[in-house]
């Protein structure tokens, strides 16, 4: 059994792309610190890989279907990257039992599932380099209004442009956060969380649309009115560069300095 058997036979091409590429890119990173242990790099990864993929495996509007491919492809895409999280797995073989007694995927899936669960229940063989990070183009464009759920709640950002040749959009957040995705309507006349574009981030990873992950939702293109906060000052960055797995940690400070709606 491979991991790439595995991975095709979900049939999910959109959910292994985008999650492999998560993983990957944060993998690489988090091995580019001199020192660490295969330990602390597989605690590094995991969690906020899990934190931005619940918000398809929690959602209680995906079918049952999706969510249970999703759970078996996050093990196993952690699986091929030399990591394992007891949690996930242990809902990885619930998931291919699932998908079984629906008789959601194919023959030759439910026929080799015994294995599927014992290569799973295995443990992987650590990375000995960083994995290959393959160069993404983000499908948002200038004038997007998108919400990115972020800790339970959905923060409005506004595409200011995009870096290089499309690989990342930098965005500006709305202030405020919102109980479900705000409506234009709500963002209109809003300011930004943070004024001098306090709030702009470049975020790598913010590629995909729609996204597999269900974290980001596209609200509105070629919106006319970004939130109104003012140019970056003198002497200070254009904007804050940081990945979409870590924007959770960036852009706490926002978040707690702008009340909720």
């Amino acid at each position: 059994m491979r991991h790439q058997q595995i991975l095709d036979k979900l049939a999910a091409r959109g959910i292994v792309r985008a999650m492999s590429e998560d993983v990957a890119r944060w993998a690489a990173q988090q091995m580019a610190y001199p020192g660490r242990s295969h330990a602390e790099v597989e605690t590094a990864v995991t969690g906020p890989v899990l934190t931005r993929w619940r918000c398809l495996l929690d959602a209680a509007d995906a079918p049952a279907t999706e969510r249970n491919v999703g759970w078996v492809a996050l093990a196993t895409v952690l699986h091929k990257h030399g990591f394992q999280d007891s949690a996930v797995t242990g809902n990885a073989l619930t998931s291919v039992d699932e998908l079984n007694h629906h008789a959601a995927l194919s023959d030759a899936f439910a026929r080799q599932s015994p294995a599927i669960k014992a290569f799973l229940r295995s443990t992987p063989t650590p990375l000995t380099r960083r994995p290959r990070n393959p160069r993404t183009v983000t499908f948002l464009r200038p004038g997007d209004v998108v919400s990115i759920r972020l800790a339970d709640r959905f923060h409005a950002a506004y595409v200011h442009e995009l870096h290089g040749a499309n690989e990342f959009p930098v965005i500006e957040f709305y202030a405020g956060s919102f109980t479900r995705p705000p409506t234009t309507a709500q963002l209109t006349n809003r300011p930004a969380a943070r004024p001098a574009a306090g709030a702009r981030f470049g975020v790598v990873g913010l590629t995909h649309l729609p996204d597999p992950a269900r974290q980001v939702l596209l609200l509105a293109s070629q919106h006319a009115q970004p939130p109104h906060g003012g140019a970056p000052r003198p002497g200070t960055g254009l904007w804050t560069l940081t990945d979409l797995l870590e924007l959770p940690t960036a852009t706490a400070s926002l978040r707690s300095t702008a009340g909720p709606n």
